[in-house]
């Protein structure tokens, strides 16, 4: 396994050099110029709202029925009482259990509730063929210097990420401890009993619900992901479409054959299949249609920015050699985000030493500490900064487009497949066989130039006076964007805390949290941030820290209103914690303080990121400054974890309150 030495300043090339442009090179002005028409022809009046939820179209209700749920699962567990309730049972609500009973608190008080049939979270749902993590594997898994456990490979299959998630369920007893099969849409704070009532529904194996219930506990936590629910575009004609039909979150093996070990799906042999949509998740599967369809259609509005992967098995000799010392998983993933942020003084030695870590524009995304004091003390000086981020992207995305022109034969569709936007404006994406796949004699790119499908007929797909014939069609079209949505809102759960105060409401008047986890009259809930937290795109990191945040907020109240010491649990847990609508809104101004850090995010084509544009109209400057207020922590997530530490150590908690329920 390699590490790159690296030199330990940062250096941005010159704007005034790129504008001149290299020898055989664009000039940045021009390239920027290209972005813009680029993004032009994306842009939409309805912006998210020309995509639905995927159950919403009517051809697609079948998938209410758990695919991976039959007649032999086990039926989903009785109860309606817990201590602490965990909505999710991913890696987040795994990491926070794990944390919580680090802390103290007993195995028999926490309960998972999920809508699915076992642990995994996006990694029980998605076993689409060819999913593997983006993230590389021994940062991205968590726990693994607890569970001892050695990735197979430096980026694993997503049925190794669901294996884990098992693993780390049996070490801790967990096992036992999840209501599975219980889909949320709504809580309310009762305040004379001081607990959160919790309704559901139970999904039987033929797709039907039965009747809502309820829950009841004392605390919640929302880890309930960042992109769970799936979307579908409003195509015309999408429900007249007579052959089989789905979404990559709902991958149906019994119309392709094959298996989420099997990845020879020999339904598809003779068959012609179109697949809409060109992101990070179709950049895995385009390969394994390919060697399984007679004829593949790909349709694209937006080509990804495909570097390598570089994909390798784990060496195990140099696992034991470098993964011996404590901590060590905690160092890699800091050594990640140190490069990832761009910082001035850097790490000698990248550890991780992938496409991430070589990508210094995507602090554009995460934040900068140099760059978040700059603008935090002088506004003007946003524009020269957003110059050299660009700057610095161009190099990386000339590399990325010339990895195009080497890898595609077709030099139209090399053209076609060349990404013109901000490296950080789409997820950036990494993988060793999808350019390839398009010198496959069966492997047809349809580029629809920004403009999207036209029409979907009964028998194929219309665009630009050709009907495209086909089989089966693959929506591989995304998830809901999480950035215009409440942690409730991002999966339809309705949250009514105190006095009638609803969250949803909350979010849109301005976001106001205590960093980023919890929120003044929603008393004992919490969440693993987004926004008004610190960000990376190593998403169980974010959860670890803030699983270990609120497991040590959540100790001290024990210990500051003398709970400890009574009944089997140990704690009597009634007691509430809630932060002080003071020191939430200055949290949030301190958020907003930082926001210019993200300007170079403005004027993106069309994506998750900014909500199909939607971030980027014109708005008043009042909504300018709530959308601040909405930001993550600009100076990185290092620095946002440095600041939760410092504020932990001081002992007092302050801008908390707890106190003991009456």
């Amino acid at each position: 396994m390699a590490q790159i030495t690296t030199s330990p300043a940062g250096a941005i090339p010159s704007t005034q050099a790129l504008e001149a442009g290299a020898a055989g090179s664009p000039s940045l002005a021009s390239v920027q110029q290209k972005y813009e028409q680029e993004r032009a022809k994306r842009l939409r009046t309805e912006g998210a709202k020309q995509f639905v939820d995927f159950y919403a179209l009517k051809r697609l209700e079948r998938f209410h029925k758990d695919p991976w749920l039959d007649e032999n699962s086990s039926p989903p567990a009785d109860g309606d009482r817990t201590e602490i309730l965990i909505l999710g049972a991913g890696y987040g609500g795994l990491l926070f259990a794990v944390r919580l009973l680090e802390a103290g608190f007993k195995l028999e008080d926490i309960r998972f509730a999920d809508s699915a049939n076992g642990f995994g979270g996006t990694w029980y749902w998605n076993r689409y063929p060819g999913l593997k993590c983006d993230i590389e594997s021994y940062i991205y898994m968590p726990l693994l210097e607890e569970t001892g456990y050695m990735p197979t490979e430096k980026y694993c299959t997503g049925l190794e990420l669901q294996e884990h998630a098992d693993r780390i369920a049996k070490k801790w007893n967990l096992t036992d401890r999840a209501w599975f099969q219980r889909t949320v849409d709504k809580m309310e704070w009762d305040e004379r009993a001081n607990e959160w009532v919790t309704h559901y529904t139970h999904r039987g194996p033929d797709g039907k619900d039965f009747p809502r219930k309820t829950m009841r506990s004392r605390f919640v936590v929302l880890t309930t992901g960042f992109t769970l629910v799936p979307r579908v575009p409003q195509i015309p004609g999408i429900g007249d479409f007579k052959g089989e039909m789905f979404h990559t979150a709902r991958w149906d093996y019994k119309c392709t054959g094959g298996s989420p070990t099997d990845p020879n799906m020999v339904n598809l042999k003779d068959k012609s299949v179109g697949i809409i949509g060109t992101g990070a998740t179709s950049i895995q599967v385009v390969p394994a249609l390919a060697n399984s369809v007679k004829t593949l259609y790909v349709f694209q509005r937006t080509p990804s920015a495909v570097d390598a992967r570089d994909n390798s098995e784990t060496d195990t000799e140099w696992w034991q050699r470098e993964h011996s010392k404590p901590g060590w998983q905690k160092e890699r993933r800091d050594n990640f985000n140190a490069f990832l942020a761009n910082k001035r003084t850097k790490p000698s030695i990248n550890l991780v030493g992938d496409g991430w870590t070589t990508m210094p524009s995507y602090s554009v995304l995460v934040g900068n500490p140099e760059a978040a004091d700059m603008v935090k003390e002088d506004f003007s000086a946003v524009p020269a900064y957003v110059a050299k981020l660009h700057a610095l992207d161009l190099s990386r995305q000339e590399k990325i487009r010339k990895r195009v022109e080497e890898t595609v034969k077709n030099a139209a569709v090399a053209e076609q497949l060349k990404p013109w936007y901000p490296g950080w404006c789409k997820r950036p994406c990494f993988h060793d066989d999808y350019l390839e796949a398009f010198n496959n004699p069966n492997v047809n790119l349809v580029d629809t130039d920004g403009q999207g499908v036209e029409l979907i007929t009964e028998n194929g797909i219309f665009f630009d006076g050709r009907e495209y014939k086909i089989d089966i069609l693959i929506l591989s079209t995304g998830y809901r964007s999480p950035f215009n949505y409440s942690p409730g809102g991002r999966v339809n759960i309705d949250i009514i805390g105190r006095n009638g105060a609803s969250l949803d409401k909350k979010w849109v008047n301005a976001v106001t949290t205590l960093h980023g986890m919890m929120s003044h009259d929603f008393p004992n809930l919490c969440w693993p941030g987004l926004s008004q937290s610190g960000g990376t795109p190593n998403f169980t990191h974010c959860m670890d820290h803030s699983a270990q945040h609120i497991a040590e907020i959540l100790h001290n109240a024990v210990l500051e209103t003398k709970q400890s010491g009574e009944g089997q649990s140990g704690y009597k847990y009634n007691f509430i914690v809630e932060p002080t609508a003071e020191s939430e809104e200055e949290w949030s101004n301190a958020v907003a303080s930082q926001a210019g850090v993200f300007a170079a995010s403005a004027g993106c084509t069309p994506s998750y990121i900014n909500a199909e544009g939607d971030l980027d109209k014109e708005v008043s400057e009042e909504v300018q400054r709530k959308r601040a207020r909405g930001a993550l922590w600009g100076k990185g997530f290092d620095d946002y974890c440095r600041i939760l530490s410092e504020w932990r150590s001081k002992g007092d908690f302050s801008g908390l309150e707890i106190k003991e329920a009456s």
